[in-house]
């Protein structure tokens, strides 16, 4: 018996968020800049001495069973949907062969705004098709992916987050009706370690209440055309910041985050609650080029561009002001899984 494994990296979304959420992409091109880093949402599907098949969460400290069928008892939605849309898999799965559990847990906060529930069903995809023995076009994942957390489960939202964890990289991503073009941006790795120098993410806090009415918000807006020359102001960032990277300009790519910050808040005034105004106003007066919400807004992780000299000045402001400063690394990969053979105590159980 082997131990499957997978994880799928987070990511930060740099330029262009917002344009990948539906009805923007489709009738006017979206087109988002954004890079995973070195944190992951972790899956492993294991033995398990009980019978069926157990969902685990280590973070969240729940626990779903299957009952049967897609009859489940527990609330772990997102790993549920996941199970319930790939029916094709699913004997592997039944009561009536020995136990399996799925325990996974996150790097990052629920409402971290890095792009974790997408990345844990994306890892949760790579796993199942990993066990099955099954392969996939990367490109059919990401919208399964996408299926799953913005149809099945009606989750608002876009879909640079499922492609980031399936590509992974520095990418920018062009979203139209029915087609989905990756650009990796090619440059320099020097580029990368340079940006990654002067940046700094830190937690503000729990955006999850915020979320489906700021995005609900957001696209009221936009289809009532109050905020399109927003989205396209925000878009056209994507290839100045591109550029800026492949000429190792990372002082002004850091200022054009600011500008960047300016347009986004204007997508809806529940983007920057006060709290984010003032973390934002302290790391300017701390040295910072600029910065914004890693995600959709309303809190979560912050991301901020500094000089090299001034970082450690700007942490420490930060962390005094109760911000929860996290190392990162950017990473070029995406999805990854892997397996390993059952020590004996586990086959143990399935005997």
């Amino acid at each position: 018996m082997k131990i499957y494994k997978a994880r799928a990296p987070m990511r930060i979304g740099f330029f262009g968020g917002g344009t990948d959420v539906s009805p923007y992409a489709e009738e006017y091109g979206g087109k988002v800049l954004n890079c995973t880093i070195n944190l992951y949402v972790r899956c492993m599907l294991s033995p398990s001495a009980e019978p069926g098949l157990i969902i685990r969460s280590l973070d969240l400290q729940e626990v779903s069973r299957q009952v049967s069928g897609r009859a489940w008892d527990g609330r772990l939605p997102l790993p549920q949907a996941v199970l319930d849309a790939i029916p094709h898999l699913r004997p592997a799965f039944t009561p009536e062969r020995p136990g399996y559990k799925i325990t996974m847990f996150s790097d990052a906060p629920p409402g971290s705004g890095l792009g974790s529930s997408s990345a844990l069903v994306v890892s949760m995809l790579k796993l199942l098709y990993a066990v099955a023995g099954e392969s996939y076009d990367p490109h059919e994942l990401a919208e399964l992916a996408y299926r799953i957390e913005r149809a099945d489960l009606g989750i608002p939202g876009g879909r640079q987050d499922q492609y980031a964890a399936v590509f992974g990289g520095m990418c920018v991503y062009h979203f139209s009706a029915g087609r989905v073009i990756v650009e990796p941006v090619v440059m320099d790795p020097t580029a990368l370690l340079e940006l990654e120098s002067c940046l700094i993410i830190g937690y503000i806090g729990d955006r999850q209440l915020l979320r489906r009415h700021l995005m609900e918000d957001q696209v009221q807006r936009l289809v009532k055309g109050d905020t399109l020359r927003y989205h396209d102001e925000t878009k056209a960032f994507v290839d100045q910041a591109a550029r800026y990277l492949r000429e190792l300009r990372i002082a002004d790519f850091g200022r054009l985050l600011h500008d960047a910050w300016e347009v986004k808040k204007a997508f809806s005034p529940h983007i920057a609650p006060p709290i984010v105004e003032e973390v934002y106003a302290l790391a300017l007066r701390h040295g910072a080029w600029g910065g914004k919400i890693t995600g959709a807004g309303g809190g979560g992780f912050m991301v901020f561009a500094c000089p090299f000299d001034r970082r450690l000045e700007l942490e420490r402001a930060l962390t005094a002001a109760g911000v929860v400063v996290r190392p990162f690394s950017f990473v070029s990969h995406g999805v990854q899984s892997w397996a390993v053979e059952a020590a004996p105590s586990e086959r143990a159980l399935t005997s």
